[in-house]
């Protein structure tokens, strides 16, 4: 048997427990920095603590007047922060569940947001056509920095030391490099509506809607590999990579879960995760252990 094929027997599989709590759509589950606890958000309105080990519910957290699109924790686990439809992104103290600032400066809704690597900056991406950056040492409720050369709804962030990376519906993936100021723009031809860098950072996950999951090479933009079988077409849905990057996980509006071998790109398997749209897929930094959300209102602990 291949390495591959050995590694796939591992690959998670097994619901292990259910996380109920939501009222409606579950839009995003992310496991923290150490794989210990969870955050999720949903339709409504309000952003969840869990221990998904145990399934124990920590702690809600409520001050968005409409549904929660995106939430992420910081590395140090002692905030977190979350965006969503009332244009709003929200920087919170996760133990005593205190809104810290209210970053303003989207005219629309906000689609994804995530802390920089000292958990100094925050950044957003929203429906108004920009990525905006805010700084959370600052008083100010102002962004720092906008950039606002895309031409269509921006989907999904990701940042690196020196670059933040974004998808967009106009079907581009952009690079900003913030030290030197530069832009580079990938043109995959198909909205994008998430992006995800490998764990080694040297590659970039393009989930498009036209029922594709890109592979890019980070650096040169050239297009590696293709996995598809799923469906996504109209809902904005997770892709990443397993721990250990071997394998391309994806969720299907069929409920599905996906699992695709990087470098040939077959399904190695596939399983009916939920009832409807799978939203959100998060993979433990370093178990066989990975956490999916969905329509269906659950969150689903799967080992």
């Amino acid at each position: 048997m291949s390495s591959s094929g050995s590694a796939a027997q591992h690959l998670p599989r097994t619901e292990a427990r259910s996380l109920s709590g939501h009222e409606g759509a579950v839009l995003a589950v992310r496991f923290n920095r150490d794989g210990n606890y969870c955050l999720s958000c949903g339709k409504d309105r309000t952003l969840r603590l869990w221990n998904p080990h145990t399934g124990a519910h920590v702690k809600t957290y409520k001050s968005h007047a409409r549904e929660v699109r995106d939430v992420h924790p910081s590395s140090d686990n002692a905030k977190l922060v979350s965006c969503g439809a009332d244009r709003q992104i929200f920087y919170w103290d996760v133990a005593s569940g205190r809104v810290i600032r209210k970053f303003r400066g989207h005219n629309s809704e906000v689609n994804s947001v995530k802390f920089n690597e000292y958990n100094a900056v925050v950044v957003s991406a929203g429906y108004d056509r920009t990525v905006r950056a805010f700084d959370c040492r600052s008083q100010s409720s102002d962004p720092i920095q906008t950039i606002d050369t895309f031409q269509d709804s921006v989907m999904s962030v990701n940042l690196t030391k020196t670059e933040i990376i974004a998808g967009s519906v106009d079907g581009t993936v952009r690079t900003f490099d913030i030290r030197m100021g530069r832009e580079t723009v990938d043109n995959l031809g198909h909205p994008v509506n998430c992006i995800s860098l490998s764990n080694d950072g040297n590659c970039l996950l393009a989930n498009c809607l036209d029922s594709t999951v890109r592979l890019l090479d980070k650096s040169s933009g050239e297009l590696l590999q293709e996995y598809k079988g799923h469906a996504c077409k109209s809902f904005k849905m997770d892709c990443c990579l397993t721990n250990d990057d071997a394998f391309v996980v994806g969720g299907s509006e069929d409920g599905h879960v996906f699992f695709w071998e990087l470098v040939d790109a077959p399904v190695v398997t596939r399983f009916r995760a939920h009832s409807s749209v799978v939203t959100s897929i998060s993979y433990h930094p370093a178990k066989a252990c990975m956490l999916t959300s969905s329509v269906d209102g659950s969150i689903r602990v799967w080992t």
